[in-house]
């Protein structure tokens, strides 16, 4: 017995599943102190009731909506940002279509799109790392069946600006191409799309609670788009796809918006002195509007990733991306963390001004 053409041909996406706690983990931009109290709180107080019942959404998707600003039938909760990717792909791209991917981005976008037996359309950044809108513009056409946007961009921090993004829009209108706007690091960057959902029928927004939020454990997302979008996706996903301690976890983290709020100041402030601290090891880097950054090192990447990670704090080798060779991924955490880092980086690296 033999898996799918596609399944065969697969890249395997094979993350870390061990030796992470306990450590500074810089390496997959999770809140870098934990969730909420709050959601603690009430974690000690789910019930046999609660775990033996299936998960009720009608207050969930109620919650979720009244943070994003949209209608509840305008909400699909999912198991974390990865299985929306995978629900529009289903849903909207048959086998064989193009999927038109700005590269470098977010593994998981080319992982569905293979396992859907989609063509990979790759529309290079340009050489600043900008947004590359007359290309992804060009690339659509009639066999496209979906554009991904990722914004801010993982793993290169940079964001599109929302004009670019409504000419894409507008172009995808044209060609009934639908068109996934993924705003996970939406906390950082401040800024969204999601009050576009009606105005263009080919828009979905996704949000997850793993990042800021720090529910990255508990697997929890959603989708905003409009209604009748919404109701096709909940016919490609399961029923009960968000388990009932991840529904309570995110209604108590949302009853905590302040607590977010603060983690996101310190992260705005930690950047700043992690810009600083670079630049006085001479280190280059490309500024964020994320809670990551890259940083240049090099052919002495690996090594001050293998170096980290010896004194207990993990990062990201990127270098096998394209046009990231010379990089490395790093997460900014608090204030206190990102000097902790930057004091890693000196001894590894050497004296300032190297």
């Amino acid at each position: 017995m033999k898996p799918t053409k596609a399944v065969r041909e697969m890249t395997p996406y094979s993350p870390p599943t061990s030796s992470r706690r306990g450590k500074l983990r810089l390496d997959f931009n999770e809140n870098s102190i934990g969730c909420s109290p709050k959601v603690v709180e009430a974690l000690r107080k789910v019930s046999a009731e609660d775990l033996s019942a299936y998960p009720e959404y009608g207050k969930f998707r109620e919650i979720i909506a009244g943070y994003g600003g949209v209608k509840a039938g305008e909400i699909v909760p999912t198991n974390g940002s990865d299985e929306a990717i995978n629900a529009i792909i289903t849903a909207y791209v048959e086998r064989g279509q193009e999927i038109i991917i700005p590269t470098p981005s977010f593994a998981m976008f080319y992982f569905y799109a293979q396992r859907q037996g989609a063509k990979i359309r790759e529309v290079m950044y340009e050489k600043d790392f900008s947004f590359p809108t007359e290309g992804v513009l060009k690339a659509i056409g009639k066999k496209t069946g979906l554009v991904i946007i990722c914004n801010p961009n993982n793993p290169t921090g940079t964001g599109v600006e929302r004009d670019d993004i409504e000419r894409v829009l507008e172009k995808a209108r044209e060609n009934e191409v639908a068109v996934i706007v993924d705003e996970a690091y939406f906390a950082y960057m401040k800024e969204s799309v999601i009050d576009l959902i009606n105005k263009y029928n080919s828009l979905f927004v996704l949000r997850t609670f793993s990042k800021a939020f720090g529910l990255a454990g508990l697997r929890a997302g959603y989708v905003a788009t409009n209604e009748e979008n919404a109701s096709v996706l909940r016919k490609s996903i399961s029923p009960y796809s968000v388990n009932m301690v991840a529904v309570i976890a995110v209604e108590a983290a949302l009853s905590d918006l302040r607590y977010v709020r603060d983690y996101v100041k310190e992260v705005d402030r930690a950047r700043e002195i992690m810009y600083i601290g670079l630049g006085k090891l001479g280190l280059g880097y490309m500024p964020t509007r994320a809670n990551f950054l890259m940083v240049k090192f090099g052919a002495g990447g690996k090594e001050v990733v293998s170096g980290l990670n010896e004194k207990g704090i993990l990062v990201r080798d990127v270098s096998a991306y394209p046009m990231l060779k010379d990089y490395v991924r790093i997460g900014i955490g608090t204030v206190e963390q990102t000097k902790e880092l930057l004091n890693a980086i000196k001894e590894i690296y050497g004296k300032e001004g190297k």
